[in-house]
């Protein structure tokens, strides 16, 4: 093995100089959101099975699924690395460190590690998007956006990634309320690629926080066409369509979207999707709208996934569906496994207990007929629910659950 250095100044451990180029082009997929990324990183390995950051950027994707069913392939994918740890280069150790973290499931010392890697490899693009996804999921907007500024102030708009750069600014601009800056960098960036849908995403916050509901109509459906390559992702971009058109109440197109992008992909078993559809479903009860018998389709996926102890934001996104079919048996194993993960050393055990396990009972305590009670979590909570982590519009939800609640009792 050799060492070999990519266009931003990052050396890699590697048996030929083409796998560099090949690690390039997988990670531009993985910034874009492309269903193809597994497949070229499979190829990738099959090429260069010892390839270290391949192997990692293996371990990284399957961690990044938040799926507890992947523990074992992850778990073998670091136990590899760490059997190599001595013929690493020091960036890639640092990786290393950071994954050893995040298996561990320590996610500020991950972040942290990942934070020390950026300050010496400033260029390093998948370790500043993987701090990106991590602030996100810490509630952490505003290190989301000095991460990205720092590398913004060493990248030449001429070396590649710039784009997506951007885009990711855009979203740490709007989840930390500078919207206009938020939406000329996202446009900025969509300019430079309309495939990239992580800045396409930004600027729809932008619509969705400012009650600019037709205008992100209308930026989604422009861009639609552009994501025929996309991964899951794509469905998150129709549900925040569905949600301008609950702002301009209409409600009958919301419903059709989900029925004809949200619902079919819950089979396919990925966080983001159920989260995104049982949000949808709620919202359009509080309404008053009738979702008829549409829970249903989140019946089996929920009660498999309710005990995943990856993330509290998805796993009250899985509680959704069992409280509101009241599924006792369900509900009672999500609110055991709860209190239990609550217990543990872990950042997201912590944040289990601080505030997942009351959100948690409160969506109980509303469905089974105890609004009053689910107000008072709700609201003794509000000032801390930015610690489950998404966005802004994703914890609007619980926010309108405790308006709810309240307009219940009036």
């Amino acid at each position: 093995m050799q060492q070999y250095t990519d266009l931003l100044g990052n050396t890699y451990t590697a048996s030929q100089d083409s796998s560099v180029t090949a690690m390039a082009a997988v990670i531009e997929a993985y910034l874009g959101s492309k269903s193809t990324v597994m497949a070229q990183l499979d190829d990738l390995l099959a090429a260069d099975p010892e390839m270290p950051m391949a192997q990692c950027l293996r371990t990284y994707l399957l961690k990044l699924a938040a799926d507890p069913r992947f523990a074992l392939p992850v778990a073998r994918g670091l136990a590899g690395l760490n059997a190599i740890a001595a013929s690493l280069n020091p960036r890639e150790q640092l990786h290393l460190q950071a994954l050893n973290h995040w298996v561990a499931n320590q996610l500020h010392a991950t972040v942290d590690t990942l934070e020390q890697l950026l300050r010496l490899y400033p260029r390093d693009m998948l370790a500043l998007r993987l701090t990106h996804y991590l602030h996100f999921y810490a509630g952490d907007a505003a290190q989301m956006r000095v991460s990205v500024e720092r590398a913004l102030r060493v990248w030449d708009p001429s070396l590649p990634y710039y784009g997506y750069l951007l885009g990711m600014q855009s979203f740490g601009l709007e989840e930390t309320g500078d919207y206009g800056h938020a939406e000329a960098m996202g446009k900025q960036a969509i300019d430079l690629n309309a495939e990239d849908i992580w800045a396409a995403h930004a600027v729809t916050h932008v619509f969705e926080m400012q009650g600019r509901h037709r205008e992100g109509i209308s930026w989604v459906a422009t861009l639609l066409p552009h994501w025929q390559t996309g991964n899951n992702f794509v469905y998150h971009l129709h549900w925040h369509k569905a949600l301008c058109h609950l702002g301009v109440k209409d409600y009958e197109t919301a419903l059709a979207i989900y029925d004809t992008h949200l619902e079919d992909v819950i089979s396919d078993d990925f966080y983001l999707d159920t989260c995104n559809a049982a949000s949808l479903l709620w919202r359009l009860e509080m309404l008053g709208v009738d979702v008829g018998e549409r829970w249903q389709a989140l019946r089996s996926v929920s009660a498999a996934r309710v005990s995943d102890d990856e993330l509290i934001f998805a796993t009250l996104h899985y509680l959704m569906a069992p409280a509101r079919l009241g599924d006792q048996p369900v509900i009672d194993r999500a609110m055991a496994q709860l209190q239990a993960w609550s217990q543990t050393q872990t950042t997201q055990g912590q944040i289990c207990r601080e505030v997942g396990l009351p959100v948690a009972q409160a969506l109980v305590d509303l469905s089974t007929g105890n609004p009053h009670k689910a107000a008072e979590t709700l609201q003794r909570v509000a000032s801390q629910i930015y610690l489950i982590g998404g966005s802004h519009a994703q914890r609007d939800l619980f926010t309108r659950l405790q308006r709810h609640c309240a307009t219940a009792l009036a």
